[in-house]
């Protein structure tokens, strides 16, 4: 028999600083800074796009092993924000 997990995320809407790399036109999240520590992604588990009024905002569900972290990228002001984890 099959074990579903539920994970509960919680909502931050907090800004981050993210270090990334940008090449070819896509954008990979390598490490991000919350709460005073250095969180790694060790994986990118779905990224998806939406959009502010005109402005595409990226989003990567990522995770360190460990946590499961969505941040967002702001194509327009090239700002990240954590939006939720769990």
């Amino acid at each position: 028999m099959d074990t579903i997990m539920a994970l509960m995320l919680t909502e931050r809407n907090e800004p981050i600083s993210v270090f990334a790399e940008f090449s070819g036109g896509a954008v990979k999240p390598v490490w991000f800074s919350l709460n005073g520590r250095r969180i790694r992604v060790g994986e990118i588990t779905l990224i998806w796009k939406t959009r502010k009024g005109s402005t595409p905002i990226l989003h990567f569900s990522v995770t360190d092993g460990e946590g499961l972290y969505e941040i967002q990228y702001n194509t327009g002001t090239f700002s990240w924000r954590l939006a939720a984890c769990a």
